[in-house]
């Protein structure tokens, strides 16, 4: 491709520092819009289209813009992947891989931009180590693990890390709150 072998390391290590920032270009990208008067046009939208349109907004212009800029980050997705992989069949398209986009946005964090890609990142590396030891339960796993994250990590990854920090805000909140410090409370615990 463009004269560089695709076999090579240094073509492979550059296609992945290239998807690398792709990834970074594309969740900042997400990250402006959402942040922008935009984004919240886009919210109020997906929450109640109907009330947005009789507000006076042309909720078609906004759902086109979002498809164009999803359609040009997915271009590009699929432009370095193609590479990487080194042929795409009709097999990409299985039921399966749809499936596992899912898998990646629930484990991750549904409603987080940073969800998809920790998702992604975490199905990935789990697919590569059972596909390696126990390739034909790697689908038995995958919906497993979407069992497991739908009745017990409901807002995924990020969700319970959110809340593990939460809670730990709260603790020592309430530790200095009544007087206490960190050390002295977890001693007067375990007393």
């Amino acid at each position: 491709m463009l004269g560089f072998n695709l076999q090579s390391d240094t073509t492979r290590a550059g296609l992945f520092v290239l998807s690398a920032v792709a990834l970074a270009a594309g969740l900042l990208i997400a990250k402006a819009i959402t942040n922008s008067k935009l984004g919240k046009v886009l919210i109020a939208i997906r929450d109640a289209e109907s009330r947005t349109r009789f507000l006076g907004y042309r909720v078609e212009q906004f759902k086109l813009f979002v498809f164009v800029v999803s359609a040009m980050m997915a271009g590009v997705a699929g432009a370095l992947y193609a590479p990487q992989v080194g042929i795409i069949n009709p097999g990409e398209f299985s039921p399966a891989n749809s499936i596992e986009v899912v898998i990646w946005v629930a484990l991750g964090g549904r409603g987080t931009l940073v969800g998809a890609a920790l998702g992604a990142v975490i199905v990935a590396f789990t697919k590569t180590m059972l596909t390696g030891w126990l390739p034909e339960l790697w689908l038995f796993a995958l919906g497993a693990l979407f069992i497991f994250v739908t009745l017990f990590m409901p807002q995924g990854v990020l969700g319970v890390i959110e809340g593990t920090v939460t809670r730990g805000r709260r603790q020592r909140a309430l530790d200095r709150e009544h007087g206490m410090e960190p050390d002295t409370a977890t001693e007067e615990a375990q007393a």
